[in-house]
């Protein structure tokens, strides 16, 4: 009987055969990272953690010289991070530079870029990506693997992302170089666990670029790797953020009408979840992070013709969070005959997430913007250590001596575990604004406060 030639398979059925043959072995070969923030920095040390020489390569001589001394430029709770990060800098398994020839030496490339929105319009910002899949194409050397990790609106990789790489040297992708998409799944607090435990989506220009993309993430992932398309791992990453986006913002408005009903969202919450099938988010005072407030509008973006409609909503609810954290604290300055001009804010969390340093889109930041000069701010972050035009410090006693409105904003372990009776004795008039349910409502101390918390109506707010 006559055997049917691999390439006469039916494309999965080939990926499937593939990842036998390669039995998720190591790879082989040089890695470069490009961008080494959030994403960029544990990925190269988890390839150069399993004996991988990598070369990690920014354009910000500080952090590169902070890794090249074994110092971890991440601050916060990053389990095992800062030690794997000196072990393979004292090792010589990674080494940092700016120098973007060190591309040349790579048989595997890894983009890690910001791929923000503007602000005002929320269209993509991609010239970051398109100024690092240009340096690429410059100094890519012939057969090496392209993987762009960054978030992407979709169909940029065919119509933008391959043609850059491409136009450097006339190379051609699928024959001079290889190029997948893979997204990255990290989030601040666990960066290391996700990229090792997390499934995976590759999105590949071809079966070859796919085979290469399977053996270079087999070598750190140990969950699944699915391979696909790149506009369907383009689609894939945007969407999964913007599902918990309209999750959270479903989570939110059950709060805000929660409060006028005088009952506890998050009592409420957890009675919803005993439900089989139903997974009630947790509310809170804004959306951070790099990833929701944008992935939204990137897949957006790329849409001529179906007007989203729920997507954009849930956007607009959880951008609005932050304003009623303000409207909380204004009514709490005024029950206590409080006239804003006079009064100390102390704002509790700088930064986005629980004991992380990551500010970016921390829903902390409108709020502290403005009261600054219509009151007098102080902000406590025990994680962030500095940011330009903020009042911060890391002594809370500083913080809210003197304070008449105490607001927690980030739901850092620290505040969990605040002394609420000490707490009253070093603020002039003792309100708290809980914008993360930080604060037990069945504390006794609390007796002794005003509390506004944040989904939570008058009646279920004092204990």
């Amino acid at each position: 009987m006559k055997k049917t030639p691999l390439s006469d398979l039916p494309t999965l059925f080939k990926i499937f055969m593939l990842l036998i043959m390669l039995g998720r072995g190591m790879f082989n070969g040089i890695v470069a990272v490009v961008g080494v923030g959030y994403v960029g920095l544990p990925v190269a040390c988890a390839f150069a953690g399993k004996g991988v020489r990598t070369i990690a390569i920014d354009i910000i001589p500080d952090r590169v010289r902070m890794i090249n001394e074994g110092r971890c430029p991440i601050l916060g709770d990053e389990p095992g991070l800062p030690e794997l990060l000196s072990k393979v800098v004292k090792n010589g398994t990674l080494t940092a530079t700016t120098d973007p020839l060190a591309i040349e030496e790579a048989d595997a490339v890894i983009v890690c870029v910001d791929t923000p929105i503007d602000e005002l319009t929320k269209a993509p910002r991609l010239d970051i990506l398109l100024s690092a899949a240009g340096t690429v194409g410059d100094h890519i050397k012939n057969g090496a693997l392209v993987s762009i990790e960054s978030t992407l609106p979709p169909l940029t990789m065919k119509k933008q992302v391959i043609p850059m790489i491409e136009s450097r040297r006339q190379m051609k992708a699928g024959t001079d170089f290889y190029i997948v998409h893979c997204p990255e799944r990290v989030m601040p607090g666990r960066l290391l666990q996700n990229i090792h435990d997390y499934i995976r989506v590759l999105g590949g220009l071809d079966d070859r670029s796919l085979q290469k993309g399977l053996e270079l993430y087999s070598t750190i992932v140990s969950a699944k790797i699915v391979t696909s398309d790149l506009t369907s791992a383009e689609i894939t990453k945007t969407i999964e953020n913007a599902y918990r986006d309209v999750q959270i913002a479903f989570a939110n408005e059950v709060a805000l009408a929660c409060e006028e009903l005088g009952v506890n969202a998050f009592e409420v919450r957890e009675l919803v979840n005993t439900c089989p099938f139903r997974d009630m988010h947790i509310p809170g005072a804004g959306v951070g992070g790099h990833c929701l407030p944008k992935d939204s509008w990137l897949f957006a973006s790329s849409l001529n013709d179906t007007k989203l409609k729920l997507i954009p909503m849930a956007r607009a609810i959880n951008e609005s969070m932050p304003e009623h954290m303000i409207s909380l604290t204004e009514q709490a300055l005024r029950d206590a005959g409080r006239q804003l001009a006079d009064s100390k804010i102390a704002i509790l969390g700088l930064a986005f997430l629980k004991d992380s340093d990551d500010v970016r889109h921390s829903p902390s930041i409108p709020i502290i913007k403005y009261f600054l000069g219509k009151a007098q701010v102080a902000v406590h972050d025990p994680f962030v250590q500095e940011m330009k035009d903020m009042p911060l410090t890391h002594d809370l006693d500083e913080a809210i001596g003197g304070a008449d409105c105490v607001v927690i904003v980030t739901d850092h372990t620290q505040y969990k575990n605040l002394d609420l009776k000490a707490i009253k004795e070093r603020l002039r008039t003792g309100n708290i604004v809980d914008g993360r349910n930080v604060i037990s409502t069945t504390d006794p101390a609390l007796r002794e406060l005003k509390y506004y918390g944040l989904g939570k109506g008058k009646s279920s707010s004092r204990p």
